[in-house]
């Protein structure tokens, strides 16, 4: 008699969830575990005589008179062992017709939400519904037919969602001092787009988007913060917040709004240096913070002062690491002799009064509307000429 020992739930379904209890009992109801992930090469199952195994827990289901492996799509024998059945693929792992499957495409037929809790997968995932306030999903290549709403998404791929995104304009939630939560718990934006490759969205509005390929956005950006190696395409408007790029800014429809509204864009650097020190000063002011008000706590009596000493050297500890890595990526930051010279911000539309404009080490500020420019560096200045008749540069 032989015995299929399972490596993953065989019985496992979306549809019956459960939050993940943390420490002390707490739950976390944004982490449901969605999905049963593999990575290629991992072992699903065994096929174990029971003659060699006899007090072996086992399941009447998955026992059989002979040898039985019941591989599916994307699963194999073990190369070394035979009756070991492997992942041949990323994905997640499931029964279906009576045999083991791994599936590369995560589809998620609803909305991402209490639901569904927070989705982590290792291969292609796509969202059908709307990714909702406070939730996040993170996979390769992510699909999000609906719309993103205050909510994080990560893909080591592209990302494209096709109905638009939009939080709010707060980018870090506020928690009291004494609180023993990290500082990358709090300084996060409340609605993050990051991808290792490309991000195509319709529209956004109070967003950070993080590209290491290009960003197209097919109507307007309003009040977002971008960070782009690649090239940046806004069909509509590119309206308040600030750009971060290397490569080619195109705005087709308006740049900037009005000096109520400034709209900065900066190239010449690494964008993801910006980001980096941008997060250390964060960081720094975070910490004054928190060691100002330890300090005044532990000015109050002889046993404050007893409770709160450790965590004072303990910040000033922290502080210290943090200056020490400001100082040390200032030293490192330096204008990209390469991209700097080719960086270019065309418009055919209107450009407002109030824009601020950084290639390199020139800035130049606009101060009055004008329409269908070209922004680029020559000399260490910033250059703005007109386009040609066709709209391009």
């Amino acid at each position: 008699m032989y015995y299929l020992h399972h490596y993953f739930d065989p019985d496992f379904t979306p549809n019956k969830l459960t939050p993940e209890e943390g420490q002390e009992g707490s739950v976390a109801p944004r982490f449901l575990g969605y999905v049963q992930n593999v990575v290629a090469g991992q072992v699903l199952a065994e096929i174990i005589d029971l003659d060699l195994a006899p007090n072996l827990k086992r399941d009447p289901r998955f026992l059989y008179p002979t040898k039985h492996l019941p591989i599916g799509p994307n699963c194999a024998p073990h190369r070394e062992n035979p009756d070991k059945i492997v992942a041949a693929a990323n994905g997640y792992v499931f029964y279906h017709n009576g045999l083991i499957n791994v599936k590369k495409l995560l589809n998620v037929r609803s909305n991402v939400s209490f639901h569904t809790g927070n989705i982590f997968f290792v291969g292609d995932l796509a969202v059908h519904g709307d990714l909702q306030t406070g939730f996040s999903v993170q996979a390769g290549n992510v699909l999000v037919k609906g719309h993103i709403e205050s909510a994080k998404v990560k893909g080591a791929g592209d990302v494209v969602c096709l109905s638009g995104v939009k939080g709010d304009n707060t980018s870090v939630v506020s928690e009291s001092p004494d609180k023993s939560l990290d500082f990358d718990d709090l300084h996060v934006p409340s609605t993050l787009i990051e991808a290792g490759g490309n991000i195509r969205i319709p529209f956004c509005e109070h967003v950070q988007l993080r590209a290491k390929g290009n960003i197209i956005i097919d109507g307007s950006c309003l009040h977002s913060t971008l960070y782009v190696q690649g090239n940046l395409v806004v069909k509509g408007r590119l309206q308040g917040g600030a750009v971060y790029a290397n490569g080619l800014v195109y705005v087709e429809g308006q740049l900037g709004g009005d000096y109520t509204v400034p709209t900065k864009i900066m190239m010449g650097y690494n964008p993801f240096g910006f980001l980096m020190l941008q997060k250390l000063e964060n960081q720094i002011v975070y910490l004054k913070d928190k060691l100002t008000f330890f300090e005044n706590m532990a000015s109050r009596n002889h046993v404050m002062q007893q409770e709160y000493l450790p965590r004072i050297e303990l910040m000033n500890a922290k502080l210290t690491i943090a200056m020490d890595k400001r100082r040390e990526l200032w030293r490192e930051f330096a204008v990209d002799e390469e991209h700097a010279p080719k960086c270019r911000i065309v418009v055919p539309g209107k450009v407002m009064p109030g824009c601020e404009i950084g290639i390199a080490r020139a800035y130049h500020k606009t101060d009055h509307m004008d329409s269908n420019l070209t922004f680029l560096l020559a000399d260490d200045e910033i250059l703005v000429h007109p386009n040609r008749k066709s709209g391009h540069a």
